[in-house]
């Protein structure tokens, strides 16, 4: 196919979609609905993580140490720490620390009462272990428990349980809605396109019946898709970030009170605009190959009586 023969195909697929305006600001319309569906979703998702990493990075493993443990003995075992594949971070708790840090929390009395019957600390020295990767937990604990001079070992496997239970849900959960939100998308492009073939049924039987081949009358139609895709990707981007910001602000104040932090649009944007695009894109092709797909299998004779 020549270079002309591009540039008119590729003319003849915008004007199409001037041509039925009205069928493509349907077809926009409802492909940005299913994609703006789509990102709200992911920010949703993408919070949710956040706060699950978060959860995930206080969920530490506790190492307390034996008390005749030297200062040797401690820095071999924070290095035999941090050589564990799964730990991601090991901090030294000393004991003189953590005592203090539980008599704050203490009324008058009962610090009095703690300091007065006894001038030893009670408490041990400890390794504040946080693990990388909670699907790993239990073996991360056994490696753990294998090194020398520790009295005992605190976690929460529970916790961490329902965590990595929790994030494999949400992101089943994600991947269902993307999966019927593009099959909506494709079944709907489909259909526009469809009406596009069957108003335009006898300039395809035309073309055939002179010789065209296939490729050059999907051509026009896949333009077509491409550019429906393409600006409904655009749009979806910036409403799903108008909405976004609009939902923070609205909720500023609880989040604020919950502690918690709200992932940031910016961050995101860039990423999201070009898998919109890609998505509306791949959606608007797809749609048309398979609509055409129909009426190109036989005769442009044949074309003309659907």
């Amino acid at each position: 196919m020549t270079a002309s023969s591009f540039r008119y195909l590729f003319k003849e697929g915008f004007r199409n979609t001037w041509t039925n305006r009205m069928m493509s600001i349907a077809s926009i319309c409802v492909l940005m609905s299913c994609l703006v569906l789509m990102g709200c979703a992911t920010m949703i998702f993408l919070n949710i993580d956040s706060l699950l990493g978060r959860i995930e990075s206080e969920n530490v493993v506790m190492v307390f140490v034996q008390d005749d443990t030297t200062d040797k003995e401690l820095h071999d075992m924070e290095r035999a720490l941090n050589q564990i594949s799964n730990v991601d971070k090991v901090d030294f708790v000393a004991k003189e620390d953590a005592y203090a840090e539980q008599l704050a929390t203490m009324d008058e009395s009962a610090r009095n009462f703690f300091t007065e019957i006894d001038s030893e600390i009670p408490l041990p020295d400890a390794f504040k272990v946080t693990v990388k990767d909670l699907t790993r937990f239990d073996n991360t604990l056994k490696e753990i428990k294998q090194l020398d001079n520790i009295e005992t070992v605190r976690e929460n496997k529970d916790l961490a349980k329902k965590l990595v239970t929790i994030r494999k849900g949400i992101e089943v959960i994600a991947i269902i809605i993307v999966l019927v939100l593009f099959a909506i998308s494709v079944f709907i492009i489909s259909n526009t396109i469809k009406l596009t073939v069957y108003s335009r049924r006898l300039e395809i039987s035309i073309m055939k019946s002179v010789g065209a081949t296939n490729s050059f009358v999907r051509m026009p139609f896949i333009v077509e898709g491409m550019i429906l895709g393409t600006i409904s990707g655009i749009v979806s981007t910036g409403l799903v970030g108008a909405f976004y910001q609009f939902a923070i602000n609205q909720f500023a104040e609880l989040i604020k009170s919950l502690g918690l932090q709200a992932v940031e649009f910016s961050k995101y944007a860039l990423p999201m605009l070009g898998a919109f695009v890609a998505i509306g894109i791949l959606t608007g092709v797809g749609g048309s190959i398979i609509t055409m797909s129909r009426y190109l299998n036989k005769e442009g004779s044949e074309i003309s009586g659907v």
